[in-house]
């Protein structure tokens, strides 16, 4: 029985004719392909950045080189052209390079309550709900202080921020207080701003926990590295702390990761896991110690103005004019004003370390991000949408951390507590 022929021709024979045009007239076409290929990659990247995932591959590529920001096609954003929101009081704050680390010492009490210097404070953000009192008890069984080997412990401090209870009337919430002020009577982890609406995220609470923490306000140690961690982030402390032992402490730095950034604003890192060297915080709480509250409490959101604040930073030595309106003999470059724009713009991500302050921006990319985007590597730290859920938070640190064991370096040894 024969087969009914296809109306199609067999492709075989049609790519034995194009091979043997190609080779008829080589040149012509290897000009053809040269045309096509970078037109067809830069197809391809432009629908892939019109994808859910667009500003994940753009922020990628361009902290692989601040050239490709300009080179990889843009999503629903267009260039940063404006400057940031400008913060005056933290320009005229002291400059990083004026503060000493706080000193690292083997376990010290005062009145039964530990005030030894810490390696690194982690403070969860959290909230004044039910839900999230819940999510605290999760943490604390959960902790990542698990993690640490006991005699290095006092070194590490995790704590949650929040603020206080109203209820819808504004009235305060009596109950949830009293729920809230056991909490802190059991843990003593809470740390309580006095926060407009008694509770807020964009609204001055990133602002009023980094003046608290800086000038221990939030009753908690001076300490090497401060981090904000959401409580819907699963973070692999001993990894992190690999990678963070082999920083300068002294140095201001600015971590996290910018994946998930939105590229139409300045560059920034993303909240789910976003901390500071101990002079940057210094400066920083300096700075917001300053400003009034409705500068504080102005409306914007807190990733974005984290960012923002590091665009403000007083000047390193070699940046300092007696006074921006004076000229000199030998002006100063052009970058050492912050009122210009930077000779490579805001769209691209400013050079490591910037110029103008020394302020080391230290981006962990594909190490930290959501765990649903494919490239995500997500070794530091793992955020989700799902990770608000109780369960699914747990089922994640069961596959990804319970068990895991942080080796400390040999020079932290002396630090160690003394065993009996």
């Amino acid at each position: 029985m024969r087969l009914p022929s296809s109306p199609f021709p067999s492709p075989l024979p049609l790519l034995h004719l194009s091979l043997r045009k190609v080779r008829q007239r080589p040149k012509l076409s290897l000009v053809v392909l040269l045309v096509l290929t970078p037109l067809a990659f830069y197809f391809w990247l432009w629908r892939m950045h019109k994808s859910d995932l667009g500003r994940w591959y753009y922020n990628y590529a361009a902290a692989l080189h601040p050239s490709l920001a300009y080179v990889v096609p843009p999503g629903d954003w267009g260039p940063v052209e404006n400057p940031p929101r400008w913060v005056q009081e933290v320009y005229d704050a002291p400059w990083m390079g004026e503060f000493d680390l706080p000193q690292l010492s083997s376990p010290r009490y005062h009145e039964g309550r530990l005030v030894s210097p810490a390696l690194v404070k982690l403070h969860v953000f959290s909230t004044v709900t039910a839900k999230s009192r819940e999510k605290r008890f999760l943490i604390r069984r959960l902790s990542p202080l698990n993690s640490i080997p006991r005699p290095y412990r006092h070194l590490f401090e995790l704590k949650f921020v929040l603020g206080h209870a109203y209820k819808p009337n504004w009235d305060v919430d009596e109950e949830m207080e009293a729920l809230l002020a056991q909490e802190q009577e059991e843990y003593g982890d809470l740390v309580r701003l006095n926060l407009v609406h008694g509770e807020n995220l964009r609204e001055g609470k990133i602002l009023d926990w980094m003046r608290a923490a800086g000038t221990g306000d939030d009753g908690g140690r001076p300490a090497w590295w401060l981090f904000k961690v959401d409580d819907d982030t699963v973070m692999n402390l001993p990894v992190f702390l690999d990678t963070l032992i082999t920083l300068d402490p002294q140095k201001p730095i600015y971590l996290g990761t910018s994946l998930n950034r939105w590229p139409a604003f300045h560059y920034h890192f993303t909240g789910m896991l976003t901390g500071f060297s101990w002079p940057l915080l210094q400066t920083l709480a300096a700075g917001i110690g300053k400003m009034s509250r409705q500068e504080i409490e102005a409306w914007w959101d807190d990733d974005v103005l984290t960012g923002e604040l590091m665009f403000c930073l007083p000047p390193a030595p070699h940046c300092r004019p007696q006074s921006l309106a004076n000229h000199t003999l030998h002006p100063l470059p052009a970058y050492c004003d912050p009122r210009l724009p930077p000779p490579w713009g805001y769209t691209a991500p400013p050079p490591n370390p910037d110029p103008r302050t020394d302020l080391i921006r230290y981006d962990f990319l594909r190490r930290m991000g959501d765990k649903a985007v494919w490239f995500v590597k997500g070794d530091v730290a793992r955020h989700s949408w799902w990770f608000k859920f109780n369960e699914e938070y747990e089922k994640e640190w069961e596959a990804r951390i319970k068990g895991s064991m942080w080796s400390p370096p040999d020079w932290l040894e002396r630090f160690a507590e003394a065993r009996d």
